[in-house]
């Protein structure tokens, strides 16, 4: 079947494409690759951001800009006016310099990322890049641009994640709905620093995490919480609560009311001071703690013995004073 332009359309309203992008790059991009430069292309008169492009083809703020990026590298778009320049490797992205040594990871990747041809050279020279690539896209269910390509092949070689591991992090960022490149990179910086570098580790974190996840959902249908997700300082108090110390959502729950008690808003730092009180002395249930309380009470309600002076007594005056009377006085004489 032979296909062409219907001549009424080709009269009508029009854009140009450049003739790059259906001679180069139609074998290369991918669906929103495409998608977002038509659009911009439609808009180019009105210089759309990026959030336009996202809300018009409802596609993730994220996704657009990993897709434009690829544009970006390829000529094709300028990025706030300039175009992208082509950069060599630097020393440490080199397959023959992979940094492995957790402590000299750098606070955050570098600003320069390898180019495509770079990238390409890296996927054809070792196989386990060019699977981790492949899989990525597969994982996020999209096209990924060489910027983002670079950014995971920098998270190997820079902070020497496994691509193991990487791929297990990457589908862990994707069941959370967080599947930006931001986003891993950052939490593939987590873990390096904890040096979560095996399949074993890095299930024993997920597991962890999937944890804090489960007792935050608890948390907020406990005490109507409406944030989906927990900041990263209430993800470490739950995970330091419920693997480290070992409590369960009763006893969190009860920390809670305790906390909303004495103050109006949510403070995790009160309710850590209060299980923190609690783990040092050893409870770890409701029934302990109800016998806690007692014994505080009870503490509270008995009167400690007093001197004349108003000073804590060291002896029981009341018992001195009855043995005096009672017992009688035994004079032993002194020894020559």
């Amino acid at each position: 079947m032979n296909f062409s332009i219907n001549p009424q359309i080709m009269f009508g309203l029009s854009f140009n494409v450049p003739a790059a992008v259906a001679d180069k790059h139609l074998k290369l991009a991918g669906a929103a690759q495409l998608k977002v430069l038509l659009w911009l292309l439609r808009h180019a008169a009105e210089g759309p951001a990026s959030e336009d492009i996202s809300k018009a083809l409802n596609i993730q703020h994220a996704d657009v800009c990993d897709a434009m990026q690829y544009w970006v590298e390829a000529g094709i778009v300028l990025a706030d006016g300039k175009a992208a320049e082509p950069e060599e490797m630097p020393s440490y992205a080199k397959a023959e310099n992979i940094n492995t040594n957790i402590s000299d990871i750098p606070a955050a990747l570098p600003a320069v990322r390898p180019t495509s041809e770079q990238i390409n050279r890296r996927a054809k020279e070792d196989p386990e890049i060019k699977f981790m690539l492949n899989m990525a896209q597969e994982k996020l269910g999209r096209t990924i641009g060489y910027d983002s390509q670079g950014t995971l092949l920098m998270i190997c070689d820079t902070y020497g994640l496994p691509v193991a591991v990487l791929l297990m992090l990457i589908e862990y960022c994707v069941s959370i709905g967080k599947s930006s490149i931001n986003y891993i990179e950052k939490a593939a910086r987590t873990w390096s620093e904890k040096e979560i570098d095996s399949i074993e580790k890095a299930d024993e974190q997920i597991q962890i995490l999937r944890r804090c996840e489960g007792l935050w959902k608890q948390l907020c249908a406990m005490t109507g919480i409406s944030t989906p997700r927990p900041t990263s300082s209430q993800s470490a108090h739950l995970r330091q609560w419920s693997t480290e110390w070992g409590f369960d959502i009763e006893m969190i729950y009860l920390a809670y009311e305790e906390m909303a008690n004495h103050t109006d808003r949510i403070s995790f730092p009160y309710m850590n001071k209060v299980l923190a009180n609690w783990h040092e002395n050893k409870i770890k249930t409701p029934q302990q703690l109800e016998e806690y309380i007692a014994e505080k009470k009870v503490a509270k309600q008995t009167p400690k013995k007093k001197n004349v002076k108003g000073y804590e007594a060291s002896y029981d005056i009341d018992e001195f004073n009855r043995r005096s009377m009672e017992e009688p006085l035994i004079y032993k004489p002194q020894e020559n």
